[in-house]
């Protein structure tokens, strides 16, 4: 007896357009989700001074936070930059450079590369508030 086969075939959109469908792209709402559960996770562990490094931010798109204080690539790598003259003030429009002298923060728990620190401690739930978002239709 003969065997009677079929074929079957799958057809599926572009990853590109899955990935836009899901709000998973650059501009998605799921993206934009996960920035915000960032910076909502991350705020404790910025260094806090008078509050103007957490509080002077913006968003430029759905992925991406942008710290504006003068002061906040210094705090970001928690190394000591200086002027040419040695200087850790400089005046507007004048150039720092890098030591390898590292910042001391003086407010418990925070620190340089703030986002690191947040998912050395907060991982599981980024990934929670995500899942939850998701399955909740976001």
């Amino acid at each position: 007896m003969a065997s009677s086969g079929f074929n079957v075939k799958v057809k599926m959109n572009p990853t590109a357009k899955i990935i836009k469908d899901h709000g998973l792209d650059n501009n998605g709402r799921v993206t934009r989700f996960l920035r915000d559960d960032m910076d909502r996770l991350m705020n404790p562990y910025i260094p806090f001074d008078t509050g103007m490094l957490r509080r002077n931010k913006k968003y430029p798109n759905n992925y991406s936070i942008k710290y504006s204080s003068p002061y906040a690539k210094y705090q970001y790598y928690g190394k000591l930059m200086l002027t040419k003259n040695g200087s850790s003030w400089a005046k507007l429009g004048e150039k720092k450079v890098s030591t390898n002298k590292e910042l001391k923060y003086h407010t418990s728990g925070t620190g340089a590369k703030w986002e690191k620190l947040m998912l050395q401690r907060r991982k599981n739930d980024l990934i929670k508030d995500v899942e939850n978002y998701i399955k909740q239709g976001g």
